[in-house]
């Protein structure tokens, strides 16, 4: 099978495409054709090497996909041929991952499709709605009343964050760079999109109340941001540093706020935890039909050029596929 690998720390320039042996399941593991994988900025951190966790190269990462069943697991909870996403899983961080024809993987760690998505959705989808739901629900709660900032809104942790927050009720504030991107967030829901180059972003939140609940993707210097636009009783979820890993913060504002800063982590889950939480997402977004936006779809071949475009920033879901056509 095609797996895309590489074999030492480095850039994306030392991903191949290479042949490699189709994988042979455990008894408590189930074989995925693989039909679309979705890329994520910590797979290029876990490329480089700056990943916390990871096995030693040669490996293939991604851990977002969607694909069919060849080989069920002991379990008996799939068959041959059903439709397939994964959730939390070990998968393209101390394993083979997505980028691939095929891929075993724990059968803990895979559903069905929901059957409103197509296989493209399926890859889209659940990392983001999995990593946002802790956010908001587990960890934030956020409440219908209260109003959610969401930082580097346009990628899929804020695609999935704004989608989610919105359904739940909140107040909702996203940050993009770009003009373009800020009328998409307009007409996805957000009640009000800032530039966050823009000097007076933070008076301009304050004028509207402050934040309860921040999503933070980018980290760095918006950090210190963050605390003085909260409220008191303020949670700041960070889900990544795509900013920078260093911030010179003023604590007093979290003593006299009394402010709480949760790091978020889906591989965190426990097996039986993904399980209800995605079973808890499914049941909010299936009236309505959610979908988390894909901004691109790249051919397999162009695994190189798809990373790329994820550098450069899209809006929404950058994918790889269809593989095995």
């Amino acid at each position: 099978m095609r797996s895309w690998r590489f074999h030492k720390f480095g850039t994306i320039r030392n991903l191949r495409m290479e042949e490699i042996a189709i994988p042979e399941p455990a008894d408590d593991e189930c074989l995925v054709k693989i039909a679309y994988a979705a890329l994520n900025p910590a797979d290029r951190l876990l490329i480089m090497g700056l990943y916390p966790t990871h096995a030693q190269p040669p490996f293939s990462v991604g851990r977002d996909g969607s694909g069919t069943i060849v080989k069920p697991g002991k379990s008996g909870r799939f068959k041959k041929g059903d439709r397939v996403v994964f959730l939390r899983s070990i998968i393209g961080i101390s394993r083979d991952g997505t980028l691939a024809d095929y891929v075993s993987v724990p059968e803990a760690h895979v559903a069905h499709l929901p059957d409103w998505w197509s296989m493209a959705d399926g890859a889209a989808g659940p990392h983001a709605l999995l990593t946002s739901w802790q956010a908001l629900h587990e960890v934030a709660k956020v409440k219908p009343d209260e109003t959610v900032l969401i930082s580097g809104a346009s990628g899929g942790i804020g695609m999935g964050s704004l989608l989610l927050a919105r359904l739940k009720g909140a107040r909702l504030i996203a940050l993009s760079r770009s003009p373009v991107k800020r009328d998409k967030l307009m007409s996805l829901g957000a009640d009000f999109v800032f530039d966050p180059d823009d000097k007076t972003l933070v008076k301009q939140v304050k004028d509207l109340g402050g934040v309860d609940v921040v999503i933070d993707t980018v980290c760095g210097d918006f950090l210190s941001q963050a605390l003085i636009m909260a409220r008191p009783y303020a949670r700041i979820c960070i889900i990544g540093a795509l900013g920078g890993i260093r911030c010179l913060i003023d604590p007093t504002r979290l003593i006299f706020k009394r402010l709480q800063i949760h790091g978020i982590q889906v591989a965190m889950y426990s097996d039986a935890g993904v399980h209800q939480a995605w079973q808890e997402i499914i049941g909010l977004i299936q009236p309505h039909g959610t979908k988390v936006l894909i901004d691109k779809i790249f051919p397999f071949e162009d695994v190189p050029a798809a990373f790329a475009h994820l550098k450069a920033g899209p809006m929404g879901k950058v994918l790889v596929g269809p593989m095995n056509q």
